[in-house]
Order: C-alpha cells, then sequence, then structure tokens
C-alpha cells in the first residue's frame, strides 16, 4: 500500500537491488534510432560476439535525419539499417518511419506498465501511456541490448495534480510550459512527475504524450500517467493492438515525495521568451521583471516587453512533441484560406501521420496557406536540418526546447503550441488565434 503508479511499475522490473541505492532494472523494449545506436552496435560486434539480450525487445528506426543530409549522418544510418537486417530486428526505414516517440506509440510497441528505454531525452513521451519511459546514453543503451537490464537510481516521485478543466484557447502544449514554470526548470530533478486530476483524464492521448514529453525539460527523469479506458481504446487501435498488459494504478494514500496542484482553469495560450521552458509566460504577458540578463541578452528583450506583437522570422510546426495528426488538424483550422506572411515549415510526426493528413487534404491546406509541407524528420527540431535558423533570426514553434543554437547557432526560439504558431506566421508576429476570425475554416 502507499505506493504511487510509478513505484509499483518500478518494483515489477527490479531484478536486483545494488549497494549505493542502485538497482538492476529489467527494460522491456529498447528503441534505437541513428543518432545514438551505432556507437554500442558496433561495441557489441566487436566486444561481444554481436549478441543481444532479446531482439524482440528492440525496435529500430532512422529518424533524426531522414534521409540523411551528408555522408556522416548517411553512414550512421546506414550502420543502423545493416545492424538491424543482420539481427533480425524490426526496422522502420525511409519512407516507413518516423520520429521514434512518434512511431513507437502509433504503431502499438508501448503498452501500461512497460519500462522503456532510448537513447533520446523525450523518451519520456511514452509514460502517457502509464509506462515508465527514460532517455539514457549510447553506452547505457548498449548494455540494454546486451544485458537487458539497466542500473538505475530510484528517482523519486512528484504527484503533479491537475484540477479543473482546461479553457477552450488552452491546449496541452500550455500545459505543460506551465508546469515547468510552476516547479521551476530543473526543478523536477531527481523525480518522475506522476500527473494526476480531473484535467488529466479528460486529455486525449495525442495531448498526454506532448504533456509527458516535456517532463524532461523540468530536469525530471519523466513523466507518467495513470492508463484508463482512454489508453486502452488508443492501444487497441494500434496496429499491434496489444491486449495483455498490466494497467497499474497509484494506491489512494500513496506517498510522494513532492507534490503540486495546479488549478487547470487558469492556463492560458502560452509562449516561452527566454532560453528555456521554464522562462515562459501568457500570451498577452510580458517578459517578467526577474527575468535572467543573460536570457534577455541572447533573445534581443528587455523586461517588460510584450511577447504578443514580436516579429519573427519563420514559424515551424513539428517535433515529437506537437506532430501528431490533431496538432496537424488544429494548425490547419487557423490556416485554411489564409497565408503565412513569413517562411513557415511544417513536418508530421511520421509517415502514417503524413499520410493521414494527406486524406484529410491538411497538405493541401498548408501548401494552399505558403507553408512548406514535409517528410517526417527530427532534423529542424534540433537543427540539424530541413530548416536551420540563420544567427539572429526568430522562430515561433511548437518544438520542446529553446536553447541557444537549438535549431541553429545564433537561432531564437519561442516555443508555443500549434496553433499559436499557426496564426503568427500568419500574422508575421507572435499573436493568438483570437486575433483571426477561424470560424470559416470550419467546413459547413
Amino acid at each position: 500500500m502507499n505506493r504511487s503508479l510509478f513505484d509499483k511499475v518500478w518494483d515489477a522490473h527490479v531484478v536486483e537491488e545494488l549497494p549505493g541505492g542502485n538497482a538492476l532494472v529489467f527494460m522491456d523494449l529498447v528503441v534505437a534510432h541513428e543518432i545514438t545506436t551505432p556507437q554500442g552496435a558496433i561495441a557489441i560486434e566487436k566486444d561481444f560476439g554481436d549478441a543481444l539480450y532479446d531482439k524482440r525487445r528492440i525496435v529500430a528506426m532512422n529518424d533524426h535525419v531522414s534521409p540523411a543530409k551528408d555522408t556522416a549522418t548517411a553512414i550512421q544510418a546506414q550502420v543502423v539499417r545493416q545492424w538491424a537486417k543482420r539481427q533480425g530486428i524490426i526496422m522502420h526505414d525511409i519512407g516507413d518511419n518516423g520520429i521514434c516517440h512518434v512511431i513507437v506509440p502509433e504503431r502499438g510497441y508501448v503498452t501500461p506498465g512497460m519500462t522503456v528505454c532510448c537513447g533520446d531525452s523525450h523518451t519520456c513521451t511514452l509514460g502517457a501511456f502509464g509506462a515508465f519511459a527514460l532517455g539514457i546514453g549510447t553506452t547505457a543503451q548498449a548494455g540494454a541490448m546486451l544485458a537487458g537490464c539497466l542500473i538505475l537510481q530510484r528517482p523519486k516521485v512528484m504527484r503533479v495534480e491537475v484540477t479543473g478543466k482546461l479553457p477552450s484557447d488552452a491546449t496541452a502544449k500550455d500545459l505543460a510550459l506551465a508546469v515547468i514554470a510552476t516547479i521551476g526548470f530543473r526543478g523536477g530533478t531527481g523525480f518522475v512527475l506522476e500527473y494526476t486530476g480531473s484535467a488529466i483524464r479528460a486529455l486525449t492521448m495525442e495531448e498526454r504524450m506532448t504533456l509527458c514529453n516535456m517532463a524532461i525539460e523540468s530536469g525530471a527523469t519523466s513523466g507518467i500517467i495513470a492508463a484508463d479506458d482512454t489508453t486502452r481504446a488508443y492501444v487497441a487501435a494500434t496496429p499491434l493492438a496489444p491486449t495483455r498488459y498490466t494497467s497499474e494504478q497509484a494506491d489512494p494514500d500513496a506517498v510522494y515525495a513532492a507534490a503540486v496542484t495546479i488549478d487547470g482553469g487558469t492556463i492560458r495560450p502560452t509562449v516561452s521568451w527566454g532560453i528555456n521552458p521554464g522562462e515562459s509566460a501568457p500570451l498577452d504577458g510580458t517578459v517578467p521583471a526577474d527575468a535572467a540578463p543573460a536570457s534577455l541578452e541572447y533573445m534581443d528583450l528587455h523586461v517588460g516587453q510584450p511577447l504578443a506583437g514580436l516579429a519573427i522570422d519563420q514559424a515551424f510546426i513539428g517535433s515529437c512533441t506537437n506532430a501528431r495528426i490533431s496538432d496537424l488538424r488544429a494548425a490547419a483550422a487557423v490556416l485554411r484560406g489564409r497565408k503565412v506572411s513569413v517562411p513557415t515549415i511544417i513536418t508530421p510526426g511520421s509517415q502514417a501521420v503524413r499520410r493521414q493528413a494527406e486524406r484529410e487534404g491538411l497538405h493541401d491546406i498548408f501548401q494552399d496557406a505558403g507553408a512548406l509541407w514535409t517528410h517526417s524528420s527530427c532534423g529542424p527540431c534540433l537543427g540539424m536540418s530541413m530548416g536551420v535558423l540563420a544567427p539572429g533570426a526568430r522562430c515561433i514553434s511548437s518544438t520542446n526546447r529553446n536553447f541557444p543554437g537549438r535549431m541553429g547557432a545564433g537561432g531564437r526560439v519561442h516555443l508555443a503550441s500549434p496553433v499559436v504558431v499557426a496564426a503568427s506566421a500568419i500574422l508575421g508576429r507572435i499573436g493568438s488565434p483570437a486575433e483571426i476570425d477561424i470560424r470559416e475554416a470550419v467546413p459547413a
């Protein structure tokens, strides 16, 4: 008794308690992509006879720079491609791929109660399914593929209760930014954030994934949400449609190391102004008086400056945070029948999302508006390809990070929801969908 949801998932996967508060924790699934996997795969082949614990517990994909943009990224992709073929590992390659944190849930690889690891910090996205999912380094990933386990320090658990109901103009992205602002940038360090409350239960699975995706931006190890009927319906509709899994729930008297409560009714459209996701404010707000000088200098802003109306040079909708079909539908509702006034790039989260969007005609709405409709890739989000910012260029983006240089050396990134990005792209400045009459965008 007294156990949180995370406690139950963790306890079910501990193979052995180790000295120093560490534990050997079994991993149900290892997600491998071309940026962090090649080194480990090569080392396992060279030093361990190419042995893997269980190839059925690995799924691989080329996603970060897809297709490759140069010789170096082509080599990385080829190493993973050949390794997966040699080992008989499921591989999602060009044409049938997607951003790893989008394709894993949409295909049904993750279910409630699982443990999942990947050499990518935003693996916490998958906690939306009641799984413990965490990003790890290349060496740790190689160990998980080789031995099926990770050596981990048990995180503490922070309950994040969101009560009430989100307003109609607030999104899961706004909630994610509000959570980070509430607990503080790095305020989640050493914790798993366990999201609860009526506002959380009302979220769709895609919205829950957006929320959990940004747990890492508070420094947290991961985020997690208990499975419910919404979860089960989503999982049942995936291609794999697994039916046997454990749906744990926190005990009513669960004990948490920390707890915060947020009134969901207070969440407003939000945009970041600084150089980390915690430096955010309501869209109709201003740069705060306690803004860090380094952030102001990098972003070329001043205290008291309104965020709405700030001129932008580029807009981007995509990434593992906000590139699912619901995100694209929301953006299309704003863009339909209008024109963007700055370069705008829209990148679907997977090829399956792209095909669905095209079946619905969303790609025509985007392209008629003057936006660039691309294939799936992580490239623009981390400044590797398909939309790198020029020094000093200001971009409003539906991504998850606004660190200096994140989308290009010297680039200035403002994080926001897809609908705010779409509205800003039309206006040529940071602005709200409320400034645009989108009622006519809804077909009769």
